[in-house]
């Protein structure tokens, strides 16, 4: 699985899916300025990793555990992905430092969102133990809230970084 996460993430792939992704939006929405473009990308990767974190949650909630990482995969390649098309979008080269920084995010961010869920089942298993139909509801809203956040705060952080925003570690 870790070979197959490196591979989609450092693979050239990304970076031209995310350019394809920037051209058929800019197709769609010819008058959208690069922020109204940027919050749409980020808002559909946002939705992406909630759907995935909600699908994942749930029905570990229900049979009290959750494998690690399971979902971590998906998210690190959608948060990757979603940096590269910010950059695309703003006109950043996709240069080896934009690429590590994209990447770092992602991972941590899916990451830390990953970390979370568990906990959750964790708590959700021992809080409410004879009652699966509400662990799994509770799961699964809470690790597609965690996935939603977790795009989001990654979308809007490398949106500032792209407008010139930066903060002093990433300023050239």
């Amino acid at each position: 699985m870790y070979a197959a996460l490196a591979k989609a993430i450092l693979d050239d792939t990304s970076r031209l899916k995310a350019g394809r992704d920037v051209a058929r939006l800019r197709q769609r929405h010819p008058r959208a300025s690069r922020d109204e473009l940027a919050s749409r990308l980020i808002r559909r990767a946002a939705f992406q990793c909630a759907a995935a974190g909600g699908l994942l949650a749930g029905p570990a909630a229900f049979f009290g555990a959750m494998p690690f990482g399971a979902d971590l995969a998906y998210q690190a390649v959608t948060l990757n992905r979603l940096v590269l098309s910010l950059a695309a979008i703003y006109g950043e080269p996709a240069d080896g430092r934009s690429r590590a920084t994209g990447i770092a995010v992602g991972f941590s961010a899916g990451l830390g969102s990953e970390l979370a869920r568990q906990a959750l089942v964790r708590v959700l298993r021992g809080a409410i133990p004879r009652r699966p139909g509400v662990r799994t509801l509770a799961g699964a809203l809470a690790g597609g809230a965690l996935g939603y956040a977790a795009a989001i705060a990654v979308g809007r952080f490398a949106q500032d970084q792209f407008r010139g925003r930066r903060l002093a570690l990433f300023a050239r």
